[in-house]
């Protein structure tokens, strides 16, 4: 169990003993006593999610009969919450009242070419520069026409991510996705001393968080009411290049009902653009002699680079997909 609010969370990585009845096991975080200690202590919200359980495993021929067809299920070990709330509830359980549900909605990155250049990621993940002297010294393929093998890679100015059905084409693209199963608010949780959310790349409008944890995890609430999110029109991308295509699920991630788009413009933190210090700390150095693309005549004893995840969660779906990646920077 995992509190919205993040009062609780589970300090010790173990099991717990499975062979009765588990009531809870909950533990305050340093945000929960801090709250406690100003009388401001309060659960408003919880969740359930279904982590650690192999539904493969349900036997419904199981030698002693049906009612042992799920007891390999009932006796699997539970592990205790991990303390980086961004590795809890990636399954989480909800409920919804009706029985007639084929399909259920999931995200995917797209990264076709409706999007440009700017959202294709390499095996390392999205590339984004700490600082305008990385932008300077670095040969990025802005038009997004090399494969990734190449000396060049793709710099991001942002990341969709699709909220669709996978229908097969059945229902089809331009059928509506249900209602209670569209995504209208997104939480998306980010490193904070490395990332700022934004709205978009003119003006560079920051995005307000909600919340920074004790684990430096900012937490940012995304709704439809906001420019970041965008529904599907007609389908979304279906205009004269995919009439070309001869399909119009040329541009789209699915060949099913679609929900709203996330877009996401990530900006690298203050901290990272003037020094060196978390490159240092939690980054990696690298020779030019591996061949990183430098702009003709520059020369570069080395980059940095940090590794990163962004989290994305939809409010509705509860569905979860993580995203990787890449600062770049280069000596001033």
């Amino acid at each position: 169990m995992d509190f919205l609010d993040n009062n609780l969370k589970e300090e010790n990585m173990a099991f717990l003993d499975n062979s009765g009845d588990i009531i809870l096991d909950a533990v305050l975080t340093d945000a929960g006593r801090q709250r406690m200690a100003r009388g401001e202590f309060k659960i408003v919200k919880f969740a359930f999610c279904d982590e650690e359980i192999n539904y493969t495993t349900y036997n419904g021929n199981h030698e002693s009969g049906s009612a042992f067809a799920d007891l390999e299920i009932m006796q699997t070990p539970i592990l205790e919450s991990f303390t980086n709330n961004t590795s809890l509830m990636k399954t989480k359980l909800i409920s919804i009242n009706r029985n007639n549900i084929l399909y259920m909605p999931i995200f995917r990155l797209n990264n076709k070419s409706a999007n440009g250049a700017e959202v294709h990621a390499s095996n390392a993940g999205f590339y984004l520069s700490a600082n305008t002297n990385t932008d300077n010294k670095t040969d990025f393929n802005t038009a997004g026409v090399l494969p990734f093998n190449t000396a060049k890679v793709i710099k991001t100015e942002h990341i969709y991510i699709d909220q669709g059905l996978d229908t097969g084409g059945n229902p089809a693209i331009n059928s509506p996705i249900p209602a209670d199963l569209m995504e209208t608010a997104f939480l998306i949780r980010l490193d904070h001393r490395l990332l700022r959310l934004h709205r978009g790349i003119e003006g560079y409008s920051a995005l307000s968080n909600s919340f920074v944890d004790d684990d430096s995890i900012a937490s940012y609430y995304v709704s439809s009411t906001d420019a970041a999110v965008e529904p599907p029109i007609g389908p979304r991308d279906y205009n004269a290049d995919d009439v070309a295509d001869g399909t119009p699920t040329a541009r789209e991630m699915f060949d099913g009902p679609l929900g709203n788009r996330l877009k996401l413009f990530l900006r690298s933190s203050t901290s990272l653009q003037s020094s060196d210090a978390l490159f240092d700390e939690l980054g990696t150095a690298v020779g030019n002699d591996t061949g990183f693309p430098l702009l003709a005549g520059q020369t570069v004893a080395s980059y940095k680079h940090i590794d990163t995840v962004v989290n994305v969660v939809g409010v509705t779906s509860g569905y979860s997909i993580d995203i990787p990646v890449r600062i770049l920077r280069t000596p001033n």
